[in-house]
């Protein structure tokens, strides 16, 4: 019987975001409640469903804790979680660990924290093989790459094959330990830093460097080839694209093909660009509520919480309130969302009633300002999706505001479904996203990409970043 050990963080760190993510911000579970929970944790549970379904392995749980993007990790949750992962292994020594991580999880005074914890990992159980399933947007550091068989990352962004990944990098594990293949990993690195909104899969060029993937990984001999994007909202100098290739004991093949692959991405740097119409705020604003379809989306892609800004940039609503506000009056628009502790807090004794409210700029004090709205809270939803966030609904002369009381994503309709909102009748709808997700894609006549300033700017010229890279 093979031990298989599975166990990692997920987590993609914004260096330019202040927040310190700490325990609250965590869904953590361990051992046996992989069974129960792994749906929380679709790498994880794609790892365990393949080896659940094979004999000769017994599959030895760890822990599992996966956030939604935001600053770095706290130093000591960190160090607490890594040593549960030890703690849970106790004296068993596994055949193999294979791990669902992100690859971009940054630790205060640490830095990657996958390189940590595998370097860890091969510190005390030196000959154990170690597979990984990474999301596209992994940031690969040396340590990972010396530590490690195997790394397989996503092929979708969004990322909706988080489940089937978990299956590949199983699959590369039972190869090594039940068909004695040996994997041979080679990969390129390339000093590009792409905005998260150009890297859309089913757009070029990521359409045709994904199928490049995939038909490599047709290739006799050839396991495993992926394009790691790396991380571009994160200062540190292990950022850029890395270039993944796995075969069967043959490296002269891994080495070429690995080349291959950044070579093509190389000739095809000068293609990427934004599936939707991209402005300055004001304007992306100004062309929505001038649309005569509905519902139009406008994404406010500076301060976008699932690639770990904020949340709580106000700039939007701000021009809302202010310069747009003749405009708004006459239309349905609905603002989703912005974080704000305090504004729930505020709101939840005020159903019904006028107040004015104090909303927004508590982390961004760079891109928010002080902002006062006047309204009524109308809904209060105590405890919405996996991170039990309270929901407020907001209502003002101009739009309809969702406030968060944690630092979530605003990525799907079951959030207005709760707050029993009209949402096909909005005129327009302003998501702190990029690209839309699946969800918003099938409601969207018409999507606009804001270039509002924040956390996860778009335009990465204004960002500061230390390292030498082209910006793309």
């Amino acid at each position: 019987m093979k031990i298989v050990a599975i166990g990692g963080f997920f987590h993609e760190s914004n260096t330019f975001n202040p927040i310190i993510t700490s325990r609250e911000d965590f869904i953590i579970f361990e051992g046996e409640a992989l069974y129960t929970k792994g749906d929380k944790y679709p790498s994880a549970q794609g790892i365990a469903d393949y080896f659940w379904e094979r004999e000769g392995y017994r599959i030895l749980p760890l822990v599992f804790a996966r956030a939604v993007p935001n600053g770095e990790v706290s130093l000591a949750l960190y160090l607490e979680l890594k040593a549960r992962f030890f703690e849970l292994l106790g004296d068993v020594i596994p055949d193999i660990f294979v791990l669902p991580l992100h690859g971009s999880m940054r630790v205060g005074k640490i830095g990657s924290a996958e390189s940590d914890l595998l370097l860890a990992i091969k510190r005390r159980y030196p000959k154990v093989p170690i597979v990984c399933a990474l999301d596209m947007h992994a940031t690969i550091t040396n340590t990972m790459l010396e530590c490690v068989e195997a790394l397989v990352g996503y092929k979708t962004a969004p990322h909706t094959d988080a489940w089937e990944t978990g299956q590949h990098a199983a699959r590369l594990a039972d190869m090594l330990l039940s068909e004695g293949k040996k994997l041979c990993m080679k990969a390129v690195k390339l000093p590009y830093l792409i905005a998260g909104e150009k890297s859309e899969t089913e757009c070029s060029p990521m359409r045709e460097l994904i199928a490049a993937l995939r038909h490599l990984e047709t290739e006799e001999g050839v396991l495993a080839a992926s394009l790691l994007l790396g991380f571009p909202w994160a200062d540190t100098p292990d950022n850029g694209v890395t270039a993944v290739v796995i075969t069967d004991n043959a490296p002269d093949k891994a080495e070429l093909y690995a080349r291959d692959l950044a070579q093509l991405f190389t000739s095809k740097k000068g293609d990427f660009g934004f599936s939707a119409e991209a402005d300055e705020p004001l304007i992306s604003l100004r062309k929505a509520l001038a649309e005569s379809v509905k519902p139009v989306f406008v994404s406010d892609s500076g301060d976008n919480p699932t690639a770990g800004s904020t949340g709580d940039n106000n700039s939007m609503i701000a021009l809302l309130s202010h310069e747009l506000k003749e405009e708004c009056r006459t239309l349905k628009i609905l603002v989703a969302g912005i974080y704000d502790p305090r504004a729930v807090e505020r709101c939840k004794g005020q159903i019904g009633s006028v107040i004015e409210l104090k909303i927004g700029g508590t982390y961004d004090t760079k891109y928010s300002q002080d902002l006062v709205i006047k309204g009524v809270p109308l809904r209060y939803v105590p405890a919405f999706g996996v991170y039990s966030s309270e929901l407020i609904l907001f209502q003002t002369a101009e739009f309809e505001l969702i406030i968060t009381s944690k630092h979530i994503g605003f990525t799907g309709v079951d959030m207005f479904e709760a707050l029993a909102l009209n949402y096909l009748n909005m005129d327009v709808i302003v998501v702190k996203l990029g690209y839309l997700t699946p969800d918003f894609l099938e409601i969207a006549a018409k999507h606009y990409l804001a270039l509002s300033r924040g956390c996860t700017d778009e335009v990465l010229e204004r960002l500061k970043h230390s390292g030498d890279f082209e910006k793309v």
